[in-house]
């Protein structure tokens, strides 16, 4: 699938000792006793995982353009393996294959099933909040004008980074988080960032720009939960892109679906940007 990323450099022997299984663990030839391990192999094989480890973190730190390329490669190739079987079938070997790699070069770019999924997510999560941000900052657009901005770019987001955000939509998180300490950091970003959304469409209400009859929070989940359930059919390839989806949603959101029987236009309020 797509472009191997190839071994990293290595010292002589080290991937093939990190990634061989234990010898002692082969098909033995019938009436052969099972040898007991040698306390030496595991010795070896966890000084095989931390030599990795540390070229890991010194890749990281030299942050060569190959190595991001590569790293980045990794993610596209994970992000799609975990939409399609989900966390917690995904297999390391698995996407190993699929990348055209060993499982030790894997522990090259990450340290675990856990930080590789995070990894897929993280970067789209923060890019949104910055968009987010910029928007409430920008004195010269109203409430509906920063919550429709934010709406679409969201969506557009979805398309270009397919299928990463969708990953994190349809995963239960908690029992990531048992695993991996960095999913509790993503989840407070997940909760700062739908409080960021929340209040835009509550400037909305109080300043008059949307109907206020109804709960802030209620308004929210409507709207973005349209966003979120494309998870289950959104494909980039397909007859309609991420910007014109979110602008069907947006006018349901504002215009309604209901039309006057007399002239054929929405029945309900019209688009504030219009």
């Amino acid at each position: 699938m797509g472009k191997n990323l190839g071994r990293p450099p290595t010292r002589t022997g080290m991937i093939e000792s990190a990634k061989g299984g234990d010898a002692n663990h082969a098909d033995k030839p019938a009436g052969h006793a099972m040898v007991a391990p040698s306390p030496l192999s595991g010795h070896i094989k966890s000084r095989s995982r931390a030599n990795i480890s540390e070229r890991r973190l010194l890749a990281r730190a030299e942050c060569s353009a190959e190595y991001v390329v590569k790293r980045k490669r990794l993610f596209q190739i994970a992000a799609e393996h975990f939409r399609r079987v989900g966390f917690k079938s995904a297999r390391l070997a698995d996407i190993a294959r699929e990348a055209g790699v060993d499982r030790a070069t894997i522990y090259y770019y990450v340290g675990s099933k856990e930080e590789l999924f995070l990894g897929v997510i993280e970067n789209v999560l923060d890019a949104n909040m910055a968009d987010a941000e910029r928007l409430i900052a920008d004195p010269s657009l109203n409430w509906v004008q920063r919550l429709h901005a934010i709406y679409v770019r969201m969506m557009e987001s979805y398309e270009a980074n397919y299928p990463a955000t969708f990953v994190y939509i349809q995963e239960q998180m908690h029992p990531i988080a048992q695993q991996e300490p960095g999913a509790h950091k993503l989840m407070m970003k997940t909760r700062l960032f739908d409080q960021m959304l929340v209040r835009i469409v509550r400037e909305a209400m109080m300043s008059g720009e949307l109907r206020s009859d109804i709960p802030h929070r209620l308004a929210e989940t409507a709207l973005f939960g349209m966003l979120n359930w494309t998870h289950r059919w959104f494909t980039p390839d397909g007859d309609l892109s991420g910007r014109e989806i979110a602008e069907a949603f947006w006018s349901i959101f504002v215009r309604g679906m209901a039309l006057d029987h007399q002239d054929g236009r929405a029945a309900l309020n019209p688009d504030p940007l219009s």
